[in-house]
């Protein structure tokens, strides 16, 4: 039987409520922490097309660049 905060019985109603309330506060945290999850996973292939995407694009800037140095210099 749950006891209230002066150690008396809380009426079974209130007592099953409560129990209640905390189940679905239980759904609602475990609903979020599986979102959370899911945006973490994301994320985490999303910085990896990034960088995917920058070392594509990395090695043509390094040769349009050194492109770009030998005409100015030839010059």
């Amino acid at each position: 039987m749950a006891l209230n905060a002066a150690g008396e019985p809380f009426p079974l109603r209130r007592a099953a409520n409560g129990e209640m309330e905390m189940n679905v506060q239980a759904t609602k945290l475990q609903a979020a922490e599986n979102d959370v999850k899911q945006l973490m996973g994301d994320v985490a292939r999303a910085v990896e097309k990034a960088q995917e995407a920058v070392a594509r694009i990395t090695p043509k800037a390094a040769v349009t660049t050194t492109e770009m140095q030998s005409t100015t210099s030839s010059r």
